[in-house]
């Protein structure tokens, strides 16, 4: 890294134009008659001449590995195969999350397709907690359940997969979380992520496991005949479902998962989905939708029926093909999450309160954010977790104490170059937990009240040293500059050719320079967002001005800035590019989220 090349700001960052391979770059350019700023962008990405049609255009076709090289995918198959020509009753065991909801309602729909009635069991969140448990299975087979197949949990459910095997009920995990070298009783262990599974792909979650699943089953029934005198269902309809669950559990968006997504928004584009149409609908998402609208629309209305309302509405909505119920159910997830907003906010700042003053004997100086009170919301902890690891650009963990029995839940968020979820493993491994688990960026656990001290000096302990040397970097990337004058909607068009965004594909990043500020005005219910008008400074005047909003800036060195900026000052913004779409007129709009000293 050569640190003259170093840009300093005004949020104390210290940003870093990417590298990339100009003369890559340049050919890419010439061959596919590109414009040298997305054939820039590709290069950085590292997309390979030979891969620039794949990623431009990522086909399914080109990226879906054999589902039976998945270990127990044909063990799986076998046990379905059996409920189907026996027609044993099937229950779907889905974890409370988007992920969750969006695997249960996808095998719920396959299995209608095939004149299959399957039953949604979604635990409640507080009462029940993350995963099956012998009780809720104990009942599910009391019910007339023969069949259960756990999605989006289940790896690590020793003790409920054991009882609900002496209760004489069989269970099928398809899951994604990280195991341990035990396999609970089950049938099969669908997962990529067992410590002994040689599947090539790793990150893919639920919802993507399970459509590979499905994938298999409908091939083995195609082949056996079963299609003879009905007509096959089309997977590539469930994509808008798979594509939902994939950008909410943050998976990256590169080979399958970008071809999942993009295939997937296709048919959301449709709204064949009644649930999801129905959703967009009350959200006023009157825009095309991207990767932006499953993550920041779509998905936290979803997630807000297992945050602060009743945990299987989500599964519900995406696998009904009722209008009354779809409708009602949508209108109960509105008010939800505007009930989640509010709860989430009242712990985000008791949390940021409590670790300004050292509550408890947790910082927000220490390596490991601890942010821990009695019983805050379960539902909501996870969104606060990610708001202080933004906050702070250090692994969270939010804890709820409950009292009354000794335990506490917490939510966890880590930073690129952490893998909280391993650690969270290992914790679990030297007795700190009652449970845990997670993937990389994201995990939760169980513990007893008592033993919280102990964990956070573990995790401090074994990360202490990393969480240092990236806090120290404070490094960011931005991907180009660029002129304020050049900025038109052609270059946002020509961007929307490297969606979708996420993980891995982040959206590009500009260091905007030479932009005057022509007005700037607080927004939002508190205020708390800021809203500029800028444009470039021309022999003739004022020119092409653009739209611009600096999101919970206000009360910050940035919101200072952007608020008091005289019209002759020239500002060098970090942002990223939008297209704002009202009332049918397009037009070009700045996300900024720092500014260059």
């Amino acid at each position: 890294m050569n640190n003259s090349n170093l840009k300093l700001s005004i949020l104390d960052k210290k940003y870093l134009a990417k590298e990339f391979d100009e003369r890559l770059a340049k050919a890419i350019a010439q061959r596919f008659e590109i414009s040298p700023i997305i054939a820039d962008l590709l290069a950085m990405r590292g997309v390979a001449i030979d891969e620039v049609e794949e990623f431009l255009d990522p086909k399914i076709k080109n990226f879906l590995p054999d589902p039976f090289t998945l270990g127990g995918v044909k063990d799986g198959i076998e046990r379905v195969l059996k409920a189907i020509n026996n027609q044993q009753k099937i229950t779907v065991f889905a974890d409370y999350d988007v992920d969750g909801a969006t695997s249960c309602a996808l095998l719920i729909r396959f299995f209608r397709e095939i004149g299959v009635e399957a039953e949604i069991y979604v635990p409640d969140r507080i009462l029940e907690g993350y995963g099956p448990n012998s009780q809720a299975l104990l009942n599910i087979k009391k019910n007339g359940s023969d069949l259960v197949i756990t999605v989006d949990c289940g790896t690590l459910a020793f003790k409920p997969l054991e009882d609900a095997k002496k209760a004489g009920l069989e269970v099928i995990v398809i899951d994604h979380h990280l195991g341990v070298v035990e396999k609970p009783e089950a049938i099969a262990i669908i997962n990529p992520n067992l410590l002994d599974e040689k599947f090539a792909i790793k990150n893919i979650c639920g919802v993507a496991v399970s459509f590979l699943f499905i994938v298999g089953l409908n091939k083995t029934l195609r082949e056996s005949g079963f299609y003879k005198d009905k007509k096959e269902p089309n997977l590539f309809d469930l994509l808008d479902l798979v594509a939902l669950g994939t950008v909410c559990d943050v998976m990256p968006l590169t080979g399958l998962n970008r071809a999942f997504v993009s295939a997937g928004l296709k048919i959301l584009k449709q709204r064949k989905n009644l649930g999801l149409r129905k959703i967009s609908d009350l959200a006023g998402l009157n825009t095309l939708p991207d990767a932006y609208s499953l993550g920041f629309v779509l998905g936290p209305r979803i997630n807000a029926s297992g945050r602060v309302g009743k945990a299987n509405l989500g599964a519900t909505i995406l696998s009904s093909e009722c209008e009354i119920q779809t409708q009602e159910i949508a209108l109960q997830l509105e008010e939800f999450n505007k009930q989640r907003k509010d709860i989430e906010a009242k712990v985000l700042d008791q949390a940021v309160e409590r670790l300004e003053k050292g509550v408890d004997g947790f910082t927000k100086n220490d390596p490991i954010i601890f942010a821990q009170a009695d019983d805050w919301h379960q539902g909501v902890i996870g969104i606060v977790a990610s708001r202080l690891k933004d906050l702070f650009n250090k692994p969270v963990a939010v804890l709820s104490v409950d009292k009354k029995n000794g335990k506490a839940k917490a939510s966890c968020r880590s930073i690129t170059g952490i893998d909280f979820g391993a650690n969270i493993l290992q914790a679990r491994l030297a007795g700190l937990l009652l449970e845990g688990g997670g993937h990389a960026m994201a995990g939760g656990f169980s513990v007893k009240s008592e033993k919280i001290s102990e964990l956070h000096q573990f995790f401090c302990q074994r990360l202490q040293t990393q969480v240092a040397e990236l806090s120290a970097q404070n490094l960011a990337l931005y991907d180009l500059e660029i002129d304020i004058a050049q900025l038109n909607l052609q270059l946002m068009k020509e961007l929307l050719k490297l969606e979708p965004y996420g993980v891995g594909n982040m959206k590009p990043r500009f260091l905007i320079k030479d932009a005057k500020k022509i007005r700037s005005t607080l927004i939002g219910s508190k205020q708390e967002h800021i809203s500029c008008i800028f444009s470039a400074k021309t022999l003739l005047g004022f020119d092409n001005q653009i739209n611009a909003v600096a999101f919970r800036s206000n009360n910050t060195k940035l919101g200072e800035l952007l608020l008091t900026a005289k019209t002759s000052q020239s500002l060098n913004l970090i942002a990223t590019l939008n297209i704002n779409n009202w009332m049918g007129v397009e037009k070009m709009q700045m996300m900024i989220e720092d500014a260059i000293l």
